[in-house]
């Protein structure tokens, strides 16, 4: 079969509402089964969950950044229908992961004597040591296979694995709420996450064996090949120690100095806006192959044009999550979990900003994968990472968790926020970086007059109950979207967007009429 022949606007919507779709029906089930697994099995299982997630997140720095340099190499041979070299570069990776698999493991083992140095709990809990290796093993089996979806994605179409992932994720989600409900087993519940690992990467490399046959074939990578991607996979390698660090180590640093139990806590807001967040990453994530392809065909001023559009849609969403945040999150803890599981307004405010950040720099980000740009970036990655996990320490000493999570929120903001979008405005765009600071310091006082026109309002709502939250909701996405709509709609980038879901309507038009 022939690599995607379709354009990058509606290989780009699919991906993105396939993606959303799914993310959609995972979080109303997510949500459920967290209720129930508090109610049944325990705030402090949460806890040891959310860190040993935490854990394994570092141990993934093995993999040297592989995917990422993996995809960024696939673009070009694809982009050029060179089905050889595609062959040769997957199976080359393909013996590189089983190699990163078996390290993991490895070091994943070694660290077993060590959890009770990081784990702080009031009353110990048995078989911890168990459940530890249940999670190392959902990560090895995450690397089997791997590899073939990464063509797939390359080739834009992540819209065939999202149609796998909505329906594995939900019999997953599913057959966990049962087992919660009928066994209240702390242990079958994790042991479904690896079973679901196994059979979504079974069920993916079939799809890319069906689709791309000619990946089995054992083509060699040229020499010259693979100093290219140890080129790649060198720069990635210090730019994935760094995320490792900066977003691995914050349930560790909670449990040390805070409390394991306090995890648990954190883990029920951080449901709330990873989950935004992963939803508005899908959406730029669906664009970042068509953004490989598009740089590697078209001029600066072409991909400028495609990343005003996408900080646009940034600057509109992360002004209506932040502030649908600060102001709907209280209320909704206590209505799904209960009151006692609220944190105080000053973390809330803490998490909210992270939030924020991270879904301004969503355009950013999605152009350095599309681009490559790890080579310029790394250094200042590592310092970040320095730098917030000094902040976070001593965050956690003098203000307990808020100080850990505002410690993040400043090692981003004082570091690679200045850098990063400097590199791309230069060797990207041909252009000077001041308008997007500008942009962006403009948008973030918008949010906070938009805060304060809506705090004014729902001040006066003080009773809580469901009808009242959606409500309040109501009132948010209404007045938030009509001033951010009033805001851009007289802009280029809006005509750039709206031109663009009218040609994807016009193509899926025409191809109900065929």
């Amino acid at each position: 079969m022939s690599f995607n022949k379709s354009s990058r606007s509606v290989n780009a919507s699919k991906n993105a509402i396939s993606a959303i779709l799914n993310k959609f029906c995972i979080l109303c089930l997510t949500f459920i089964s967290r209720k129930f697994f508090i109610d049944i099995i325990g705030v402090e299982y949460l806890g040891i969950h959310g860190l040993f997630a935490n854990i394994l997140t570092l141990l993934s720095m093995a993999d040297l950044g592989l995917g990422s340099a993996m995809n960024v190499s696939l673009y070009k041979p694809i982009a050029n229908n060179d089905s050889k070299k595609t062959a040769a570069l997957l199976n080359y990776y393909k013996k590189v992961y089983y190699y990163i698999a078996l390290v993991i493991a490895i070091i994943g083992l070694s660290l077993t004597p060590f959890l009770h140095h990081i784990i702080t709990l009031e009353t110990p809990i048995p078989y911890i040591h168990l459940y530890y290796i249940v999670f190392l093993s959902n990560t090895v089996i995450s690397y089997l296979f791997v590899y073939k979806s990464s063509i797939i994605k390359a080739d834009q179409k992540n819209y065939l694995v999202n149609r796998v992932d909505v329906v594995m994720n939900i019999v997953r989600v599913v057959l966990k709420i049962i087992s919660i409900l009928t066994l209240g087993s702390f242990l079958v519940y994790i042991l479904l996450d690896v079973v679901g690992t196994l059979f979504h990467n079974l069920v993916v490399s079939h799809i890319a064996n069906k689709q791309y046959p000619f990946i089995n074939a054992k083509e060699p990578l040229s020499v010259e090949d693979r100093k290219a991607v140890f080129s790649n996979i060198s720069s990635i390698f210090i730019y994935k120690i760094a995320t490792s660090f900066l977003n691995g180590t914050e349930n560790i640093i909670i449990s040390m100095f805070v409390g394991t139990v306090y995890v648990g806590f954190y883990s029920n807001y951080y449901t709330i806006t990873h989950n935004i967040i992963i939803f508005v990453a899908l959406l730029f994530n669906a664009l970042t192959p068509s953004i490989g392809n598009l740089i590697a065909t078209s001029g600066a001023k072409k991909n400028y044009a495609v990343f005003k559009t996408m900080q646009m849609l940034s600057f509109w969403m992360s002004g209506f999550f932040s502030i649908g945040l600060l102001l709907l999150t209280q209320d909704f803890i206590q209505l799904w979990i209960g009151q006692k599981y609220q944190l105080d307004n000053i973390t809330l405010l803490a998490i909210v900003l992270n939030t924020f950040f991270s879904i301004c720099m969503r355009p950013i980000w999605a152009f350095r994968e599309g681009t490559g740009m790890y080579r310029q970036i790394k250094y200042i990655m590592l310092f970040t990472a320095v730098l917030n996990l000094v902040l976070s320490i001593l965050g956690a000493k003098n203000f307990g968790l808020s100080g850990i999570i505002f410690a993040s929120v400043i090692s981003k903001f004082s570091t690679y926020f200045w850098y990063e979008p400097n590199i791309l405005f230069k060797s990207f765009f041909n252009k000077k970086v001041f308008s997007y600071y500008l942009d962006y310091f403009f948008n973030f006082l918008l949010m906070l007059f938009v805060t304060w026109i809506i705090y004014l309002i729902l001040k006066n709502i003080e009773s809580v109950s469901v009808l009242t939250w959606v409500v309040k909701l109501l009132i948010v996405t209404l007045i938030v979207n009509a001033i951010y709509f009033l805001r851009y709609f007289k802009t280029d980038e809006y005509k750039v967007f709206q031109d663009k879901l009218k040609s994807i309507v016009n193509v899926k038009k025409s191809k109900m009429v065929k």
